[in-house]
């Protein structure tokens, strides 16, 4: 893989396989500088919030490795749960609401905070349901962090409007989805997948080529690298309609720049505003 950088246009070019992709530079903060309230890392928060509603969260060497391993346990329990035959996989399925098992082009299945704790997970996530929803929790103060420096930056007060809609007490679809979406053997075969997030803030873990995003200013479509030890945050519909705009819900989809068959594991977590 070899890389060039364009940077008055804030991407890179990056050869994969023998495909050049146009990727796009996106704002990295570190998040232990947040919880810190480090000005200057709050101050990034903000303006890549504003700009393309994409960065990359970083973590120190312990938690990193925390969450890179409760991401890898994910991965295996999604690649064996979603290889079990459709009318297994259906006893998990719930009309009417986000969690359990859906199967609509692409197959997920979805853990709420409301039900997390009450519900019985099937296997393989069962037996390895201590990892997963402590990797949930992590994820949850992950993003209500995010949603305190947003809020200070904002100069919202406290508790903003915006944690007062995000109330940890309250009932909401907040939590952890994990996505299996093979890949194509043709481009050609790709669907059209582009998209908002309808929450709030959105974290997404996936080893591979697999997300575009188009640009706020010029509309075009770049690529996100993939980088390792990394989480990629995005802002959701919800902020965006509550800043009256100021924040910015990015349009994105999932693809792939090559063709050939292959498992592909998303593990995301979704901040939602309470009912």
């Amino acid at each position: 893989m070899s890389q060039t950088t364009t940077s008055a246009r804030s991407q890179t070019t990056m050869l994969v396989g023998d495909q050049s992709l146009d990727v796009a530079e996106l704002e990295e903060i570190r998040f232990e500088s947040v919880i810190a309230k480090d000005q200057l890392e709050m101050a990034k928060v903000l303006k890549a919030a504003e700009s393309q509603g994409f960065f990359y969260l970083t973590f120190n060497d312990d938690l990193s490795e925390k969450i890179s391993k409760y991401v890898q346990t994910s991965y295996q329990s999604s690649h064996e749960y979603f290889a079990k035959p459709l009318e297994e996989k259906m006893k998990a399925f719930r009309e009417g609401v986000v969690h359990g098992y859906k199967r609509a082009g692409i197959e997920t299945f979805e853990i709420t905070r409301d039900e997390q704790n009450r519900t019985t997970l099937p296997s393989p996530f069962a037996e390895h349901a201590e990892a997963i929803l402590d990797l949930a929790n992590i994820c949850d103060t992950i993003v209500r962090a995010l949603l305190r420096s947003i809020s200070d930056s904002l100069g919202l007060g406290d508790p903003s409007s915006l944690e007062t809609a995000h109330h940890p007490d309250g009932k909401s679809d907040s939590g952890i989805k994990f996505v299996s979406g093979p890949t194509k053997a043709s481009i050609a075969d790709v669907p059209d997948t582009t998209h908002t997030d309808s929450g709030s803030i959105t974290l997404l873990w996936c080893e591979k080529w697999a997300s575009q995003m188009r640009t706020k200013e010029t509309k075009e479509w770049l690529w996100i690298d993939p980088k390792p030890n990394r989480v990629l945050v995005n802002v959701a519909n919800h902020l965006q309609d509550q800043t009256g705009g100021r924040l910015h819900s990015p349009v994105h989809r999932v693809s792939q720049p090559l063709g050939g068959v292959e498992d592909r594991y998303f593990v995301s977590y979704f901040l939602r505003p309470n009912h």
